[in-house]
């Protein structure tokens, strides 16, 4: 079988994202079960514009939603290349805008799956931080252009695939049209995210507790709840140090919120933290929280956390409870992992009671979150092994 897939990023090119990351992970499982993986996907930095990653042929292109014509016009070429090479069975659509282009060049008789990581329009809505007045109706028709591209690709699909009940739900909303819906949670290399067997990194000092997230700094993120929280769990004598993985525009405010509230010198912001240095990083801490306040698809930093031997902390928003609600009812997970979302105080709370635990405890609570993610095959084997059959079965 001679797949397509056509994303917005690949891992491992500069700022890919967990689409990026699920694409890799399995695009390369495929090529080695003897499928030929074909990617056109955006150029990053100094990427080539074509060549091999991981068995997979990569194609890049320039992208620019205000020049779309001459960025399909592009893609339809990069098509006509792919083709030319072998007939291509399968179409898997990850990003809206590569899709639209590729959509445009490939046959009607090719089949199509539409794998949803996030709603693009929602996203970008998301990613402004206060824009001004006079850029508010661009925002709006950006917005609504990304909203009805990723209508229609999804809408000459012969499957949407999402990653959570909750991001079903969501697309039924957002595109009630589309074709039927399929659940394939994410995964996690487990071989690669485990527990340290050497001391932890030195990015973490000697405190009683090591409070570690990565995240993108947006608004919808509910990093200003994480410091609040923080600063209270500090504000009674707690021993506590928190490390903030991750950039973006909020940056600057949350570090201005630290200082305001008394604890820069207990806060440490990583910025941009290379994927080689994450496996170390989440087996490092103590607790991972994902304070987010809306939108979480589905989450692979928790899968991450988890598999290293980290419990997480996180909020009922979104897909979070669908990984952790399960987890949480183990006897072995001796304190609650999920909180509302924006509230601080349950966070505070949350933290103070995982600082609490004994040494034993917290080992057994680390082995209980690995055991987890082993037993509800959470990993990119299982996953491979649902879209392969997916794949299958549309292409006959």
């Amino acid at each position: 079988m001679h797949v397509l897939a056509a994303t917005n990023n690949l891992y491992p090119d500069p700022s890919a994202t967990g689409s990026g990351r699920y694409n890799y992970e399995v695009g390369r499982r495929l090529v080695e079960r003897g499928h030929r993986v074909s990617v056109i996907t955006r150029q990053r930095g100094d990427t080539p514009g074509r060549e091999t990653v991981a068995g997979m042929d990569v194609y890049r292109y320039g992208a620019s939603v205000p020049k779309l014509p001459a960025t399909l016009r592009e893609l339809g070429r990069l098509v006509e290349s792919v083709r030319a090479t072998e007939p291509v069975d399968l179409v898997s659509f990850h990003g809206a805008l590569s899709s639209l282009g590729v959509d445009r060049a490939t046959p009607d008789a090719v089949p199509r799956t539409y794998t949803v990581h996030g709603l693009w329009g929602v996203e970008y809505r998301d990613r402004l931080v206060d824009p001004s007045p006079w850029a508010a109706p661009w925002h709006w028709l950006n917005r609504t252009l990304r909203h009805r591209i990723e209508g229609r690709v999804v809408g000459r699909s012969d499957a949407t695939v999402v990653l959570s009940e909750f991001m079903r739900e969501r697309v039924r909303d957002y595109h009630p049209d589309g074709p039927p819906i399929r659940v394939v949670p994410g995964g996690v290399d487990v071989d690669r995210f485990a527990p340290l067997d050497r001391p932890a990194p030195g990015t973490f000092g000697d405190e009683a507790l090591s409070v570690l997230t990565v995240r993108r700094l947006t608004p919808r993120m509910g990093l200003e709840t994480l410091l609040d929280a923080f600063a209270r769990v500090v504000g009674d004598g707690l021993d506590a140090h928190l490390y903030v993985g991750g950039d973006g525009p909020l940056r600057d405010d949350l570090v201005a919120r630290a200082e305001r509230l008394g604890v820069a010198s207990d806060v440490t912001f990583l910025g941009y933290v290379p994927e080689e240095d994450l496996p170390g990083l989440y087996a490092g801490a103590d607790v991972f929280v994902l304070p987010t306040l809306e939108l979480e698809g589905f989450g692979l930093a928790t899968l991450e956390a988890l598999a290293a031997g980290t419990p997480v902390v996180g909020t009922t928003a979104g897909a979070t409870p669908e990984i952790l609600g399960p987890l949480a009812d183990r006897s072995s997970v001796p304190e609650s992992l999920l909180v509302p979302p924006g509230e601080a105080d349950a966070l505070a709370d949350r933290l103070a009671a995982w600082a609490g635990l004994s040494a034993d405890e917290r080992a057994s609570a680390g082995e209980a979150c690995r055991a987890y993610v082993l037993a509800e095959g959470y990993t990119w084997e299982a996953v491979t092994d649902r879209l392969e059959e997916l794949f299958a079965d549309h292409v006959g």
